[in-house]
């Protein structure tokens, strides 16, 4: 019994496969134009970046009396996963992440709780610090 040979048949009949690759290829085209816009899955961000500038402080510094403390006030939030923290003279950048259990409506208040705990420990960091930004 032979069996049937896809190849041998697309080339004795180029004519037929061209047509075919065309009215797929339209057809393709107009299902993506009508493609719709909200097919994406909705996913909320759960990740802040806190950065803060102390000018002519060592990295040692910048860990010890200003990553630190904020590293401990930032903890004590509800969903809090973890916090990464990079220090260099002069310059700190955290990077705080909420756990994916965190319902996406309570993101926006777990943000504002951030904010007032970053104004809460101002008081304790020292007196140099230019600036204390977090970025959502």
């Amino acid at each position: 019994m032979k069996r049937f040979n896809l190849s041998a048949w697309a080339v004795s009949h180029p004519t037929l496969v061209l047509f075919l690759m065309l009215v797929l290829g339209v057809a393709g085209f107009f299902s993506y134009q009508k493609l719709g816009r909200a097919e994406d899955p909705f996913f909320t961000v759960k990740v802040v970046n806190v950065s803060v500038l102390w000018p002519g402080a060592t990295s040692q510094e910048m860990q010890a009396q200003v990553a630190d403390p904020i590293e401990k006030k930032i903890q004590e939030l509800p969903y809090f996963e973890k916090v990464q923290t990079y220090s260099k003279p002069g310059f700190t950048a955290l990077q705080v992440t909420f756990r994916d259990s965190t319902p996406p409506k309570d993101v926006p208040y777990l943000f504002y709780l951030l904010r007032k705990k970053l104004v809460d420990v101002q008081g304790q960091l020292p007196a140099g610090i230019l600036a204390l930004l977090w970025q959502i």
